[in-house]
């Protein structure tokens, strides 16, 4: 692996951890900071997907009604596969306690983050989000 990929994956990483930092303390600017503006985001609720920063946006208000500033939002496993324009990144992260609708998540929950990046003018931007949880039926 060349020394050019190392710094990206570093790169990448230290930009998902600021992502969930900025999370945990529902600042909005510093969520939205890396995300391309036509970017594309598979959320664990409905609605099915949102196209856009805007749509992007929206979708932490129903999350910040249940997840408490200050929270579990943290990554637990973190892969990052960088090429020179294009990367992703996959991770187990913890959310919570109280940060779902359902009861049965009221000590957290563990769910499956994916991220596709690409490097503009030398920066990394998040193009697609992913968040899932296993299906259990």
């Amino acid at each position: 692996m060349s020394e050019y990929a190392d710094t990206d994956e570093t790169r990448i990483k230290l930009l998902l951890e600021t992502w969930a930092d900025a999370v945990r303390r529902h600042d909005i600017p510093a969520i939205l900071a890396h995300h391309e503006s036509d970017m594309v985001m598979f959320d664990l609720p409905p609605p099915l997907q949102c196209k856009g920063i805007k749509a992007y946006e929206d979708t932490w208000d129903l999350m910040f009604r249940y997840h408490k500033p200050g929270a579990a939002f943290d990554i637990e496993e973190l892969a990052v596969t960088a090429g020179q324009d294009v990367a992703f990144a996959v991770a187990i992260m913890r959310c919570g306690p109280d940060s779902s609708s359902n009861p049965a998540d009221k000590d957290g929950f563990l769910f499956r983050l994916t991220v596709g990046l690409r490097k503009v003018d030398g920066d990394w931007r998040i193009t697609h989000e992913h968040h899932s949880v296993p299906a259990t039926d």
